[in-house]
């Protein structure tokens, strides 16, 4: 146990009901050979020793640091790696759970008959819904290099259930994304680009979201409605992925395929991961703020002093207007009678 083989990373913030749930789903895995490593992000709930006391009475191998202060997302995940020593970083965030007790125990039987890859993305299911994403379509090593990871910088987005060797993970560490809050897109779409290998995972091992009666996590859907919303620029932070994951894939791409690789990273972005924001915002908010988040997407914001050539700025101009005005126009009924299948078509496509 001096180098376990996973370590599981989790990025932590006063959701200590929420994170005991998680640790306990852990404790039940039949194979031991892991580590927990929690990066506490200066919580203010006062319940740090709640967790240390469950971790030692559990006799779970773990590293445990806090912050003197707030340092935000990205920079917590990346302390989280930094305490790892296992083989693996097993990225979790600290509301959702493995899947059951052979969770772990699966995954190292499948990651040993693929020859230990360097990337493993696995799918997740939503507790409170049922509903399973599938990321991967199925279990097999995709492929690595620049290309790869430009068709599947998306399927990072979600922190929990990916899977990095955790000496690549520190070689390609950097802050130059740490307000982006999507430090694990960046991290995985490097190490593919570098040449590693990507396994796709069809299995759930991640349920998403845990539940505690009386308590609720912080989010997007408890905002007050806006009265009177004006339409004005309203940034999103899916706005920067574009820019970092093609930072990620500069260095490892051709000359010649520069303008075609950032087409296709930002061609991605607009069509997969911008529409959904569009109706969510439109159900949660108004249709008047959902024009807000379009403004705030326009490619001028996504670029953002990119240097790309003229064909690549038209070409997402007109990807942009067209993506925009279905979002804004489309019935809500419709989307999300059809969300599902929508997301299973995203995954599947090839852009």
């Amino acid at each position: 146990m001096n180098s376990p083989f996973f370590s599981i990373c989790i990025p932590q913030y006063n959701r200590t009901s929420f994170l005991l749930r998680v640790l306990e789903s852990l404790n039940t895995q039949t194979f031991r050979n892991f580590e927990i490593c929690i990066s506490d992000d200066c919580s203010t709930d006062g319940r740090e020793q709640e967790i240390i006391n469950y971790l030692q009475e559990t006799a779970l191998k773990f590293e445990y640091s806090k912050t003197e202060k707030n340092i935000r997302y990205d920079k917590n995940l990346r302390r989280a790696i930094g305490l790892a020593n296992g083989r693996y970083c097993f990225l979790l965030g600290n509301d959702d759970m493995l899947a059951g007790p052979e969770t772990l125990a699966q995954l190292h039987a499948v990651m040993r008959s693929h020859n230990f890859p360097e990337v493993v993305v696995t799918n997740y299911q939503e507790i409170t819904t049922g509903l399973t994403y599938r990321r991967m379509q199925f279990t097999g090593v995709l492929g690595s290099g620049a290309r790869t990871a430009a068709n599947n910088f998306r399927n990072f987005s979600f922190v929990s259930g990916l899977i990095f060797d955790r000496e690549l993970a520190r070689k390609h560490e950097t802050d130059q994304w740490d307000v982006a809050a999507f430090y694990q897109t960046y991290l995985g779409t490097r190490i593919l680009a570098s040449g590693c290998r990507l396994l796709a995972v069809s299995d759930v091992v991640i349920l998403k979201d845990v539940q505690i009666p009386g308590e609720q996590v912080d989010t997007y859907r408890a905002w007050p409605v806006l009265k009177n919303c004006p339409i004005i620029e309203r940034p999103l932070n899916l706005a920067p992925i574009g820019r970092l994951a093609f930072a990620a894939v500069e260095r490892y791409v051709d000359r010649r395929e520069r303008e075609r690789i950032a087409r296709r990273i930002f061609g991605q972005l607009l069509m997969f991961t911008y529409p959904p924001w569009l109706f969510e915002y439109r159900r949660i908010q108004s249709w008047r703020y959902a024009a807000g988040i379009c403004l705030g997407m326009r490619p001028k914001n996504l670029l953002k002093n990119a240097a790309f050539g003229m064909v690549t700025r038209i070409y997402l101009k007109l990807l942009h207007a067209f993506v925009s005005l279905a979002g804004l126009c489309i019935p809500l009924w419709i989307f999300f009678r059809f969300k599902p299948w929508l997301h299973q078509f995203a995954k599947r496509a090839k852009y």
